[in-house]
């Protein structure tokens, strides 16, 4: 029942009150003047205080229902918000372990470099023999010397020993000055030649030191008339060398 039909029912039951008090002697223009109609117009004025109270109430629950709209939009947006800068944060934490883990192996890999920096390995091997008495190369001799500082080209740390011998034939000393002038004549050719720097070369003059065969046969002194060539290489080196293979040859000169 709405605000109208309301005061219709009021308005009735007050009608009927005052003729039932005044009974014959109030006439209908009495009542219609004196108490209808003033009683009429105070329960419109409530009615429309009341409908006043109404809409006010309607706009304040409107009003209501918008701030909660806009505070759940609002913690939505938040939530939303702090969802991405968690995803965001998990993501620079996964890319600063990795950048981590990189860094380790970066650090692992130096330190395996640094250990095997001094740890030299045997990369290619060359002997080179000379005629008895003899300390001037061949062109053989020279053919095998290109052949080593072809595999010098794909090294760039490495050292090259070179050791000079004869066979027990003769005094000692002049073995071992012999054994010397083998062993400059391989230098001077890997230096003037092949362009190897001095610096990354060792030698030394055995003499009949470390024979290589049984000074007591033709053959054997023939093997102990020698300059031996290795190419020593840090163990790094070697493994990324074309050339990595040890071999060894030799070639025979004239007794």
């Amino acid at each position: 029942m709405d605000t109208k039909e309301r005061s219709s029912v009021v308005l009735t039951a007050i009608v009927l009150l005052v003729f039932g008090t005044t009974g014959c002697l109030a006439t209908r223009k009495y009542v219609q003047s004196q108490a209808i109609q003033p009683l009429g117009v105070k329960i419109q004025d409530e009615d429309k205080k009341v409908d006043a109270k109404t809409g006010e109430l309607d706009t304040r629950i409107t009003d209501l229902d918008r701030e909660t709209e806009r505070g759940i939009s609002n913690a939505q947006r938040q939530a939303e918000t702090a969802e991405k800068e968690a995803q965001g944060a998990n993501q620079a934490a996964t890319g600063a372990q990795q950048t981590a883990d990189k860094g380790v192996t970066l650090a692992n890999t130096a330190q395996t470099q640094i250990d095997n920096i001094d740890n030299y390995q045997q990369v290619k091997t060359e002997t080179v023999l000379f005629g008895f008495n003899r300390s001037e190369l061949t062109d053989d001799d020279k053919q095998q010397l290109d052949s080593l500082a072809q595999a010098l080209a794909s090294l760039k740390h490495y050292a090259i020993e070179v050791e000079g011998f004869t066979d027990q034939t003769g005094p000692k000393q002049y073995n071992l000055e012999l054994s010397r002038r083998r062993a400059d004549a391989v230098v001077r050719y890997l230096t003037e030649n092949a362009q190897v720097p001095l610096v990354k070369i060792h030698t030394l003059g055995l003499g009949e030191d470390q024979p290589a065969s049984d000074n007591k046969t033709t053959d054997g002194r023939k093997q102990n008339r020698r300059v031996e060539v290795r190419i020593m290489a840090p163990q790094l080196a070697t493994q990324a060398s074309a050339g990595g293979q040890q071999t060894t040859a030799s070639v025979p000169t004239a007794q």
